[in-house]
């Protein structure tokens, strides 16, 4: 059983009182002095629930992002594409090559568009600044779409049809979050090596090199995997209690690997990513592309845009799970990136994101410090979620202390 921690007592008592149903925390720190996982709760909120365990799987929604982030990254290594070529969109994603632009609907109620006077580059697409984006917050965007539906154009199969989308702002002059934008560069992945699977290359090339055994984008090809998914619960109301939602959020088996959004895995298994980029243990990408990783990517239009998203408060929830409205963030190569130091907790230069069941995990270089927190609780930015994530942040950062402490104690001293 893990030592006690600064915040055992408050999730067994989230736990206790239905605040939670069950969360996986996971953190390790940079000399690997510190290495902590526990499980808390149940699998599910159903009745016959079992004990959630360290090993339970879940849903990793758009951490499923960071993965295909760092794949893009071995790619630009190997010299398939480039961040900055638009040609290589143009060649190995042609639906891009001349995008459009969505200007709204005629009198008759059909889209206009315009050709995009900007090209899209991979730079564009893993920062959200490509102009393709989702539904939220964009109705006409939507409205498109249901349109398409209506015609028979969305096919759950096609992958090619099912992602076709306008753009809603000119490439690199906004912001808006897209998985639909990670889904197309998962496909660009695809087709740079040879057209083998999304899964193929993930599992060859990431899973493989961190002897990760839980992770994949199909619950039925990996052993394990689906008998040990934790079950998704969903909270009526901010206050209000958690019931089981039975099946799944994904498309089972999925038609294809959602860069965006796809994978499964065990919280031991998604923090082998976060350690290796931490640690820069050369195991998935060279030192200087992991460095790019933290380097703030957005021109000030973009940035503009995504602080203004950040403004609204169930937004910047959802977005920067719980951090203050106001606190000055970028966007990184597979996450956001901290502007400043955040008191107790993460460091200026520090990556995170996290996904949709509220999950959310940090990789802070400067601090030597990452984490995990790993639920299946919807909707996305839910309070107490948020508010336990960050009693689990500050606690860990407090954990290291106290380690660093007590190695210092039993150290003698030298004269």
């Amino acid at each position: 059983m893990p030592s006690p921690t600064p915040f055992q007592e408050p999730f067994r008592a989230a736990v206790e009182d239905g605040t939670i149903v069950g969360v996986v925390l996971a953190a390790t720190n940079k000399s690997g002095t510190l290495n902590y996982a526990e499980a808390f709760g149940k699998t599910g909120a159903s009745p016959d629930a079992d004990a959630l365990t360290v090993e339970a799987t879940f849903w990793i929604a758009s951490c499923t992002k960071l993965v295909t982030t760092i794949a893009t990254l071995q790619c630009i290594e190997r010299g398939l594409f480039a961040l900055d070529a638009p040609d290589d969109i143009a060649r190995l994603l042609p639906e891009y090559a001349s995008p459009e632009l969505l200007r709204g609907f005629d009198e008759d109620g059909q889209p206009t568009t315009k050709p995009a006077e900007n090209r899209i580059t991979m730079r564009q697409l893993l920062t959200h600044t490509s102009g393709l984006a989702g539904e939220f917050g964009n109705p006409e965007l939507s409205a498109w779409r249901a349109g398409r539906k209506r015609k028979g154009h969305a096919s759950e199969t096609d992958v090619v049809e099912r992602l076709q989308s306008p753009l809603v702002f000119e490439p690199g002059e906004g912001w808006d979050y897209s998985t639909l934008g990670m889904d197309w560069v998962g496909q660009i992945i695809e087709r740079a090596n040879g057209n083998v699977s999304l899964e193929r290359y993930v599992q060859d090339n990431i899973c493989g090199p961190l002897g990760m055994h839980d992770t994949t984008f199909h619950l039925e090809r990996v052993a394990g995997v689906a008998q040990r998914l934790a079950g998704m619960s969903v909270r009526a109301g901010e206050n209000g209690r958690l019931a089981h939602m039975p099946g799944h959020l994904m498309h089972d088996p999925a038609a294809y690997g959602s860069g965006g959004g796809g994978l499964y895995a065990s919280a031991p298994d998604f923090l082998k990513v976060l350690t290796s980029i931490m640690r820069d243990d050369g195991k998935l990408l060279r030192s200087e592309s992991v460095a790019d990783m933290f380097v703030p990517q957005l021109s000030p239009a973009s940035k503009d845009a995504w602080m203004g998203k950040l403004q609204v408060d169930v937004v910047n929830r959802i977005m920067t799970g719980g951090m203050k409205v106001g606190t000055d963030l970028s966007w990184g190569l597979g996450g956001m990136c901290s502007l400043a130091d955040t008191e107790g907790k993460r460091k200026k230069g520090s990556l995170a994101w996290g996904g949709y069941p509220n999950l959310f995990w940090w990789i802070d270089r400067e601090g030597g410090m990452a984490g995990l927190y790993a639920s299946q609780v919807i909707p996305a930015g839910d309070p107490q979620s948020t508010a336990l994530f960050a009693e689990f942040e500050a606690g860990v950062y407090q954990m290291a202390i106290t380690e660093g402490s007590a190695r210092d104690e039993a150290t003698p001293s030298q004269v």
